[in-house]
């Protein structure tokens, strides 16, 4: 069903050197392949790209509506969302990611949290690894309540699925540079500022995970970043100090840990299985 005088908003996406071309264009042709179209649509090049992406980015901006901006430097997702978010007109902005499909109902779906004032909301996701196969989703609590106890745990909402009000998003210092947990971070400022919040529980977006990206997400950075990120929650008062300190330095010992433990703990035990 098309709708008649969609609230404008703008697609905001990143993509560096790492990115798959293939699962790019992809992600990219989902975006215009959507029942209702963006007003806006800025991408990011996070710095120096091999010829090969260079020229797909340069090709799919001859074929697609795109602003593209170009970074000198790799500055990390934070800073690339954050200049992005800079250059957004509209009053919405919603997030999609450099390897993700978006459903082509995705947009459509999210009107109604638009047109209902909602000033952060996302939707559950399938994970599926590069050829495609299905394996787990990540089913978002859905109502407010739900989300701010959730939020006390773990990550409330899958960033490649949000919508948020972009004048919050900027009044709350935009995407904190916390590696991997800009999103979480950001969420914890917006719910700190009074956001009013809810999720879908229907799939909008297939998002490519797979055991390689669970062994490769180890070491003493991903521990320093859980650590900066359970700082930054006490600070947004969605935690006290003592759960942080538990939570965070239980999940800095499973970054700690070998990947095969992380890739068991990802796939067994925080994601759902369903057909």
């Amino acid at each position: 069903m098309m709708f008649n005088k969609a609230p404008d908003f703008t697609v905001l996406m990143a993509v560096y050197g790492g990115d798959s071309p293939g699962l790019f264009e992809k992600a990219v042709q989902s975006v215009f392949s959507n029942t209702i179209q963006p007003k806006d649509f800025i991408l990011v090049v996070d710095g120096p790209v091999g010829c090969e992406l260079a020229q797909l980015i340069l090709s799919l901006q001859r074929k697609f509506p795109m602003r593209i901006v170009w970074l000198s430097m790799n500055g990390g997702l934070a800073n690339a969302l954050n200049v992005g978010l800079h250059l957004v007109h509209t009053e919405w902005v919603l997030r999609a990611d450099a390897d993700d499909y978006n459903l082509p109902y995705r947009f459509e779906r999210q009107l109604s949290f638009m047109r209902e004032g909602i000033d952060l909301f996302g939707s559950a996701i399938v994970e599926v690894d590069k050829g495609g196969q299905r394996l787990g989703y990540r089913v978002p609590p859905c109502e407010t309540g739900e989300i701010s106890r959730f939020a006390k745990l773990r990550n409330p909402f899958n960033h490649m699925t949000v919508g948020f009000r972009v004048d919050l998003a900027r009044c709350c210092g935009g995407y904190p540079n916390i590696h991997l947990k800009e999103d979480y971070a950001l969420w914890a400022s917006m719910l700190m500022h009074g956001a009013q919040v809810a999720n879908s529980a229907e799939v909008l977006v297939e998002a490519t995970a797979g055991r390689d990206m669970y062994m490769r997400r180890g070491g003493w950075r991903y521990a320093k970043a859980e650590i900066d990120l359970q700082i930054h929650l006490v600070r947004c008062r969605v935690k006290g100090a003592f759960s942080a300190c538990l939570h965070g330095g239980a999940r800095a010992m499973i970054f700690l840990a070998p990947g095969i433990v992380r890739s068991f703990i990802y796939e067994k035990m925080l994601r759902h299985k369903r057909d």
